[in-house]
């Protein structure tokens, strides 16, 4: 985000106006993301929702298809994946909280789902974040890098939602 936010302060503001999709604009496709999501019976079924949004976003207009539009029709999808995210966390937390609980008294020393989660949660964080900064970074000066490091951090974050959607399935 913080690169997206010095690319935009390299555009003149009168150029920015026309490149940068309102997040009015950018809202309907935010929304198919979640219904995908839910009709998604498989974890294969649901990998087929990665990219449907920020596609249809830069299909629907020209100035989508420049690399600011493309790179904030990712913006858009990631936004709508990480409030998934972080939605089906809370969800997958709160089940192996519940499994932990009922376990805890008779084998306390494999009561510890919840911590699991919360430690391999920050290490992916810090995996994705740092996948995401070399992919930006591959590109070197070139305007690749704003599509690269936005669509990757789009598709970790889809990634990560559907792996935790699934995971989770049987405590709930």
């Amino acid at each position: 985000m913080i690169r997206a936010l010095i690319l935009l302060a390299l555009i003149p503001s009168a150029s920015l106006a026309e490149l940068q999709p309102s997040v009015q604009e950018l809202m309907p496709y935010m929304d198919t993301v979640a219904p995908c999501l839910d009709e998604a019976e498989d974890e294969s079924a649901a990998q087929a929702c990665i990219g449907v949004a920020a596609r249809a976003c830069m299909d629907a207009e020209s100035r989508n298809q420049t690399t600011v539009g493309m790179m904030f029709c990712f913006m858009a999808e990631r936004e709508a994946w990480d409030r998934l995210l972080n939605a089906e966390y809370a969800s997958t937390m709160d089940g192996m909280r519940r499994v932990d609980a009922q376990e805890v008294e008779h084998f306390p020393q494999f009561a510890n789902r919840a911590d699991s989660l919360r430690t391999a949660q920050r290490a992916w964080i810090a995996l994705r974040d740092a996948d995401c900064t070399l992919e930006y970074a591959m590109w070197g000066s070139g305007s690749m890098r704003q599509i690269a490091g936005s669509g990757c951090r789009m598709r970790r974050t889809a990634e990560r939602t559907i792996y935790l959607k699934f995971l989770g399935d049987y405590m709930r």
